[in-house]
This record gives C-alpha cells, sequence and structure tokens, in this order.
C-alpha cells in the first residue's frame, strides 16, 4: 500500500467523485453527478471556499476530506470544518497510518497553513467506526482536541 495524500484538482476530481457518491448514499442522499461535480468542482477553482483532499493508492482513490472556512462568532476567527471524511470500505480501521488518520492529518495541517486556529468535524451517532478514529486521533496527535456533544438542528426552507 503505497498512500498518497493530494488536493483535489480538476485532473482527479473524476476520480473523487465515485467516493462522494458512496459517501452521500452512506447519509441516506441519493447522488446526482452532475450536481457534484459543479459543486465539488468550485472548491476546485476557489480554495477560499474550501479545500478538498483526496487519499490515492496507486492510481485508486481510496477517501476524501474535504474542508470548508467558517466563521466563528464565538471567537470572532475563521475556522476550518472538517465537513466530509470518507474511506472506502476496505480501507478502513488501519490504525495510526491508515487511510482516515492521513487524511485527519493532512487536512489539519491545509487548515494551519491557511491560517485556520481550529478545525472542527462532526459526525452520526451511530458512526462508530468514525467516532473511533476522532476519538484516536484527538488522543494521539499534537494539539488540544475534545469531543463534546451538541445537539445539530436544520431546518428546510420551501
Amino acid at each position: 500500500m503505497t498512500l498518497e495524500i493530494d488536493v483535489v484538482t480538476d485532473e482527479n476530481l473524476t476520480l473523487a467523485l465515485p467516493l462522494i457518491a458512496d459517501y452521500q448514499r452512506f447519509y441516506g442522499q441519493e447522488p446526482d453527478e452532475e450536481r457534484n461535480r459543479a459543486f465539488f468542482g468550485d472548491l476546485v477553482a476557489d480554495d477560499r471556499l474550501g479545500l478538498q483532499l483526496i487519499a490515492m493508492d496507486g492510481g485508486e482513490a481510496v477517501g476524501f476530506a474535504t474542508l470548508y472556512w467558517v466563521r466563528t462568532s464565538t471567537r470572532a476567527t475563521v475556522d476550518a470544518l472538517l465537513n466530509d471524511l470518507y474511506v472506502v470500505p476496505e480501507y478502513r480501521g488501519r490504525g495510526t497510518e491508515g487511510v482516515g488518520t492521513l487524511l485527519m492529518r493532512a487536512a489539519a495541517k491545509a487548515a494551519a497553513e491557511r491560517g485556520y486556529p481550529v478545525m472542527n468535524w462532526e459526525t452520526a451517532p451511530d458512526n462508530h467506526s468514525g467516532q473511533a478514529l476522532y476519538d484516536r486521533f484527538n488522543r494521539e496527535e499534537p494539539g488540544r482536541g475534545s469531543r463534546e456533544i451538541w445537539y445539530h438542528y436544520s431546518y428546510e426552507s420551501e
């Protein structure tokens, strides 16, 4: 296994799109390839909106992470929101040098290099494999990480 983490570009966006579709299905959404190409292509075109990373094993895409830059009123800063992290099932659970950990490290590094002081993320209560990765990351990586419990609300306007 020769893992590399790269920024998603015009050249490799096509490799990320099937993983994005799998991620959307995992969360109960029906993917739309055209909409996904346009939406995630915006990040390729303008990294002021956010950044997407792709994990490659040889020529095969095996994971991705998406960061968005969000304004945080309580601290009057802009932070990085790790909105998405997905690893293909056969690459999950490989510990401190696995795809998920490497994507987390690369995302934290990308955020820090761009001057964003904090990286936040959330996951579903039943995503136990994701929680195991995030808890391990917070325990083992330098810095101050924590698990917090917040209620997430959403509202769909007409």
